[in-house]
């Protein structure tokens, strides 16, 4: 009679094993049913905000973009012709600044300069890569004779007598053209015997305008 009653409670024990690990086993799948679920979940709230923005947004970056490109092609049109319209205007200025006019074969500019468009062009030649030639254009028809007279085979009487070194007295000054008057003074300052070649100048203008005064006087 003991041993039915403890196969019986064996046999309990054992099922009551099994009962509990199947529970458990249950349990263990719900879990990993509820994980896999909270997965996809944030997976999908993942592809949500990284998703791409509204069509909206992105037609109106596209008729922004499309936009920058326009103007962008019309300012580069708009550089282009005015670059050729600069050109064609250099190339009309040079050729009525030099009509009639024989160009001294070193330089770019022929003496003596007769205007002040002449003067204007002058200046705008003169760089540090061509200065030393035009020190020596000026420096040879300074030699050839004294500076007051000499003066006359750079700059016409007319200019002589507009234009002083400071611009005094009512007249223009040489020194708004400094490329031109920077080869002067160099030019003037080779030559021998003279005095510091800015008094050397100033005495050549005051010398070319007492001239001009006492030609016109005889005129009249």
């Amino acid at each position: 009679m003991e041993q039915v009653l403890v196969k019986e409670e064996s046999q309990l024990e054992d099922e009551d094993i099994q009962v509990y690990n199947a529970a458990q086993v249950r349990v263990e799948h719900l879990v990993k049913e509820e994980y896999e679920v909270d997965e996809d979940f944030a997976m999908q709230d993942f592809m949500m905000e990284t998703r791409q923005p509204p069509i909206n947004q992105l037609a109106e970056i596209s008729q922004r973009v499309r936009a920058l490109e326009t103007a962008l092609e019309t300012n580069t049109k708009q550089l282009a012709e005015t670059t050729n319209q600069v050109a064609r205007m250099a190339d009309l200025l040079e050729s009525f600044l030099f009509k009639g006019k024989a160009k001294d074969v070193t330089v770019e500019v022929a003496f003596p300069v007769a205007s002040e468009e002449d003067l204007v062009a002058l200046e705008l030649k003169i760089s540090s890569v061509s200065k030393e030639r035009y020190m020596e254009a000026i420096t040879k028809i300074l030699k050839r004779n004294h500076l007051p007279k000499a003066i006359k085979g750079i700059l016409t009487e007319p200019l002589l007598c507009a234009y002083n070194i400071d611009g005094l007295n009512g007249k223009k000054s040489l020194k708004a053209f400094p490329k031109f008057f920077s080869v002067m003074i160099d030019s003037i300052s080779t030559l021998e015997g003279q005095q510091p070649a800015e008094k050397a100048l100033a005495h050549a203008l005051t010398c070319a305008k007492n001239n001009a005064n006492k030609k016109r006087k005889k005129l009249m």
